[in-house]
């Protein structure tokens, strides 16, 4: 802090503060607890200073979620939500937040908009379209052309499952049944990078692209392939 004073917001009254600076960090401290008060992820008593964590605050701790992100989630679920609602919160994450839509990247983005299996909303202008567009493409396993894109995709795919688990478990936690199947099918999808709706023989390499699509078109459950004869 000493070193450097303005990156830590240690003005000139906390020169006399001594070499340990022990006001400026206690105040450091408060506002910390005061975001996260407002964002239910403790309790905090402000006159003795102590503080007890809640459950939405031991699942962010054990996600690594950031109180801003904790907060969007907090505002936007709700007990009905779909799919296609709980893509559109994860890709309102604080994490992705600098992930911009760069103009060589709209034209590949709308075709992908075009292919993606679950429809967005949002135009491809906005960063949360790129995000749930990105998201949905590694689970299809769709090729993308522009190098900056891939690494994009693959860091949302990276930070994809300990955020659909975060969401998965605040969905748990509140005892909402349909986010909570949902969320659970997103972090399948991303673990397993499978569709629901796709077949397993996917997993399988060597299986010929022609069996994979008779499978899916016949919409075969998966567990009466063990009553077929060879």
């Amino acid at each position: 802090m000493f070193r450097s004073p303005g990156l830590y917001g240690v003005t000139v009254d906390y020169q006399d503060d001594g070499p340990l600076l022990m006001q400026k960090r206690a105040d450091i401290a408060h506002s910390a607890a005061v975001l996260s008060e407002k964002c239910n992820l403790l309790k905090y008593e402000r006159h003795s200073g102590k503080s007890q964590s809640t459950e939405l605050g031991r699942i962010a701790s054990h996600h690594y979620a950031t109180y801003n992100s904790m907060s969007t989630y907090n505002q936007h679920l709700q007990p009905t939500m779909s799919t296609l609602e709980l893509i559109r919160v994860f890709a309102l994450s604080n994490e992705f937040k600098l992930i911009p839509v760069r103009q060589d990247e709209k034209v590949e983005l709308g075709k992908l908009l075009e292919k993606v299996p679950i429809p967005v909303e949002e135009s491809v202008e906005e960063p949360a379209a790129k995000i749930n567009v990105l998201l949905q493409a590694y689970i299809s396993q769709l090729k993308l052309d522009g190098f900056v894109l891939v690494a994009d995709m693959i860091f949302v795919q990276q930070s994809a499952g300990r955020i659909l688990r975060t969401i998965y478990e605040i969905c748990l936690k509140r005892g909402w049944l349909i986010p909570i199947c949902a969320a659970l099918d997103l972090c399948i999808m991303v673990d397993k990078q499978l569709r629901a709706s796709n077949t397993p023989l996917r997993q399988f390499r060597g299986v010929p692209a022609d069996v994979i699509r008779k499978a899916e078109g016949k919409q075969f459950p998966w567990y009466r392939y063990f009553d077929l004869a060879t």
